[in-house]
């Protein structure tokens, strides 16, 4: 899984150091990974794996390229084969030329053995992107590269200018990732740091909202008692009009009890 320009950077090497080489097209060469009708989803590891037939009698670099459904390169290496067999591991995903579709895998020797096998790819959205590493990935595959180039420097001095060149160039390509890697790290630093602070805010914010809980259970504990007050208060003043009631009726009632009574004696004195 590698990023676009240094895609394209690995293919023109790829073409430049395995053109020179083939002599004609010979042999084929059968992949046992992926599997046939194999999918992937998202980012995904997986391996390049194949037979080349009929073994190569001398050392063999395997150049490998991966193309999406419109054509575009998404991937690209060159492998050492080891008794007539090659691997190479890698992942989908990573780039936004990795779209939903049918990819091809193409595989060709130095010698012009050749095969292609293809899978299905399904994209994803709201992926997150391991941009470190993508980083220290492709640094990897850099200095494979540079050690491929090494060793073919060392069996074909025909070829050592270019050969320099490309060496050169992966070069600058290495000392840019670094660079790059550098302001990753700061990032992540820097992206340590406000992720502190979110979670010490996101603590102030907890114990904020635990306070106005708090307080708000005080208020209705206090509504509460206001309303109990006042009923209490209802209730009294019931009790209070009801008692003047009382009173007023015995008073009415003596005073109407006096009057017969008076009323009674002014009869008999009569």
């Amino acid at each position: 899984m590698k990023t676009l320009p240094t895609i394209a950077a690995a293919a023109i090497a790829l073409t430049l150091v395995l053109s020179p080489m083939v002599v004609s097209a010979a042999g084929s060469i059968t992949f046992t990974s992926p599997a046939s009708n194999s999918s992937f989803k998202g980012t995904a590891s997986y391996t390049i794996s194949g037979t080349i037939s009929p073994a190569p009698s001398q050392a063999d670099q395997v150049g490998i390229t991966v193309k999406n459904p419109s054509g575009q390169i998404v991937d690209v290496a060159s492998v050492s084969e080891n008794a007539g067999s090659f691997t190479y591991s890698t992942a989908t995903g990573g780039t936004a030329a990795w779209i939903t579709g049918t990819y091809t895998i193409t595989a060709t020797d130095a010698f012009g053995a050749t095969g292609t096998t293809t899978f299905s790819y399904t994209g994803t959205t709201g992926g997150s992107y391991n941009l470190q590493g993508n980083i220290t990935y492709i640094e990897q595959q850099l200095k494979d590269m540079n050690n491929t180039l090494n060793a073919l420097a060392a069996q074909d001095t025909s070829e050592a200018a270019s050969i320099t060149a490309l060496q050169q160039s992966v070069g600058s390509i290495s000392s840019a990732l670094q660079t790059l890697t550098n302001n990753v790290a700061t990032l992540q630093t820097n992206v340590g740091t406000l992720q502190t602070d979110v979670t010490n805010m996101q603590g102030q914010l907890t114990t904020i909202s635990s306070n106005i809980a708090t307080l708000n259970t005080a208020v209705q504990n206090a509504q509460a008692a206001a309303v109990a007050a006042q009923t209490a208060a209802q209730n009294a003043n019931n009790s209070v009009s009801s008692t003047q009631t009382y009173v007023l009726v015995v008073a009415v009632l003596a005073a109407i009890t006096l009057v017969l009574e008076l009323a009674i004696l002014v009869r008999k004195l009569s």
